[in-house]
């Protein structure tokens, strides 16, 4: 799972400085959400987009940092660093996306990656759960949707998707005593494993996953929560699907 920073939004500004601070203390709330959460580490971008950003009039990405720590504090300073600034790098493409006559490479690569963006809303059109455009590429173009994370309320919008899952233990599946396939990992081994397993179905409520040599599947239960159990009876293209994420 990819999260793209948006680079269209450093076309905007924050009205001022406070502003600026406070849309900034929330993405840096969000982007620990997501690293608590689910597996999240970094974004991805193919530069630093966030470098000689103008967040506000006269006011920069890079003094963001020098701010005292009652206004971002060491472990806030750190997210932007490592989450921001050192970033995962892509490869981008000639393929371009157009959203409302500004064009992004970068966002491209989300659309034809089916990644996720990133977006500081320093404008409304920013905050959107999803961002419509036209992706353009050599000889054709079309209409894409990307998803887009701007809010809190977006990760509980994608959680699925995003990866966040909760492991609970049904007792069917107990060794020697449920009446269920068994579960022979832990508790901790299982939510490791779930939070690594791929769908096999567009809703996400059936993932599987691999671990020793032997398959497992999770089905979801309840939001985002999942049991799980070792599968020896599953499909060939269910294993087909495992194989080719995990080795």
């Amino acid at each position: 799972m990819n999260i793209v920073t948006n680079d269209m939004v450093i076309h905007n500004k924050f009205e001022d400085k406070e502003t600026a601070i406070k849309q900034i203390r929330s993405s840096i709330q969000i982007l620990m959400q997501l690293k608590k959460d689910g597996n999240f580490v970094r974004l991805s971008a193919a530069r630093n987009i966030f470098q000689k950003m103008e967040l506000a009039q006269g006011y920069y990405f890079e003094q963001l940092f020098y701010e005292n720590n009652d206004v971002f504090d060491q472990k806030e300073k750190m997210i932007l660093k490592t989450m921001l600034v050192n970033f995962n790098k892509i490869d981008l493409t000639e393929e371009r996306f157009d959203f409302e006559n500004i064009e992004s490479l970068q966002c491209a690569w989300a659309a034809l990656n089916d990644a996720f963006l990133f977006s500081i809303p320093t404008e409304k059109k920013w905050a959107a759960d999803k961002l419509s455009g036209i992706l353009r590429g050599k000889e054709e173009a079309k209409s894409v949707e990307i998803k887009n994370i701007a809010l809190k309320s977006h990760i509980k919008t994608y959680e699925k998707q995003l990866g966040i899952r909760k492991y609970e233990f049904n007792p069917k599946h107990k060794i020697n005593i449920g009446w269920g396939t068994e579960m022979d990992l832990d508790d901790q081994e299982a939510q490791e494993l779930l939070m690594a397993a791929v769908p096999v179905d567009e809703s996400y409520r059936h993932l599987v996953a691999k671990k020793n040599g032997r398959y497992y599947s999770f089905r979801c239960h309840y939001e985002n929560c999942y049991h799980g159990y070792w599968d020896n009876t599953m499909s060939e293209k269910n294993r087909n699907i495992v194989d080719r994420n995990f080795t």
